[in-house]
């Protein structure tokens, strides 16, 4: 059966979709040699500034319509401010995953605060107005995705910050994602995974990737996935979702967001279900919830001193983004493909902006400590290879 995946980056549905036994056909903005390896055929809909262009997508999806033999299309991130396009696509191809109504509750703020509140999930303190005094306060986007948004208050404009503006107080701690499954009003929990947030020129919490699977204390890992189960049976949400949420120093976690789609922490999973993710995330669709999942209970546990037992597979993966505006040549293209521990590799000719993604390293170990270490290192390795060639380089940190 053919599927259609559609992303600003669809390489990790592809990877996800094939290891469920489906043929992908990835349309993205990025058209990597990787995706373009993996995929049955890939689509070019990228548009400006690396969002979607409506006039390639559409029609692309008319396309896969008239074949006849592609069961709908799964959708990414990337329409976080193109929800209009979201509801557009959705009526030319079925999408496979939570529709634009729902999506349209996830993303209004006011509204998906009030949800969180009245379903007595604990979360930060939440405004649509600016704070009298913004100290400890963060502004944020909602229509907006990889926390290049996210930014201290105190630094925000008073005016101009746009329709999905809202403020949410700072949570001091350690950030994590919750990856679930949801259908029917039910919700079960694939796994946790540690998040890699790191500041990136004057945006301080890019999101850079992820660890996992972890293990949080019970009562922790308890609270996240009732917090699940509460948003699955009020938004109807079905498919593959992600939470993001911060467990600070007393071990309390506070729900930050949710992200009615598949998540770049799928690629964490690859194992959590038997017969993959992209299965289980078409037939929780349809209504039907995986029977059984994998618990992550061999992997450490976060904020103890539990030891990683034998046999633990811990996974990783961090984007390295350009540090200046350049271009990938064919020497460094090839480079990146040809280790075995990087993916989203560009095309020979792709240019790039600062701040633009150049690639994606992974990892594996048996502890999220020696993931993290393995990605640094990868990083620094990319960031040599490509700082000397060129005048005008394409060094990254």
């Amino acid at each position: 059966m053919s599927l259609a995946l559609v992303a600003a980056s669809a390489r990790s549905l592809v990877e996800c979709a094939r290891a469920s036994g489906f043929s992908p056909i990835a349309l993205d903005v990025f058209g990597d040699l990787d995706t373009g390896r993996l995929a049955e055929a890939c689509v070019h809909i990228g548009g400006a500034g690396l969002a979607m262009d409506r006039d390639a997508l559409l029609p692309a999806l008319a396309g896969l319509r008239a074949r006849g033999d592609v069961a709908g299309w799964v959708a990414g991130s990337g329409f976080e401010a193109q929800l209009d396009l979201l509801a557009e696509a959705a009526h030319v191809l079925p999408l496979i995953g939570n529709q634009p109504d729902t999506v349209r509750r996830v993303r209004s703020p006011a509204d998906f605060a009030a949800l969180v509140d009245a379903l007595g999930s604990v979360q930060p303190g939440f405004s649509v107005v600016r704070p009298r005094d913004a100290r400890g306060w963060l502004v944020k986007d909602a229509h907006a995705c990889g926390g290049w948004h996210v930014r201290p208050a105190e630094a925000a404009p008073a005016s101009g910050l746009g329709e999905g503006a809202y403020f949410q107080r700072q949570v001091a701690g350690e950030a994590f994602s919750c990856l679930f499954v949801a259908a029917g009003g039910d919700a079960r929990v694939l796994g946790f995974s540690r998040q890699i947030v790191r500041a990136l020129g004057g945006r301080p919490y890019v999101y850079r990737g992820g660890a996992g699977p972890v293990a949080l204390p019970s009562a922790a890992g308890q609270q996240i996935a009732d917090a699940a189960q509460k948003l699955s049976r009020a938004l109807g949400l079905g498919g593959r979702n992600g939470s993001d949420f911060v467990r600070d120093a007393a071990g309390q976690p506070w729900l930050l967001e949710l992200n009615p789609r598949p998540t770049a922490a799928i690629q964490l999973f690859d194992d959590a279900i038997e017969g993959g993710l992209m299965r289980a995330h078409v037939e929780a669709c349809a209504g039907r919830l995986p029977v059984s999942v994998s618990a992550p209970a061999s992997s450490p546990v976060c904020g103890s001193a539990t030891p990683a037992s034998s046999g633990t597979v811990v996974r990783g993966c961090e984007t390295v983004f350009a540090r200046r505006a350049g271009q990938v040549d064919a020497a460094s293209a090839a480079w990146l493909a040809g280790q075995g521990w990087c993916c989203d590799i560009p095309r020979a000719g792709t240019r790039h902006a600062w701040g633009d993604p150049v690639c994606t390293v992974r990892a594996q170990a048996e502890s999220v400590e020696a993931v993290l270490q393995q990605l640094s290192e990868r990083r620094r390795r990319v960031m040599l290879h490509l700082q000397p060639r060129a005048e005008n380089p394409t060094a990254c940190r």
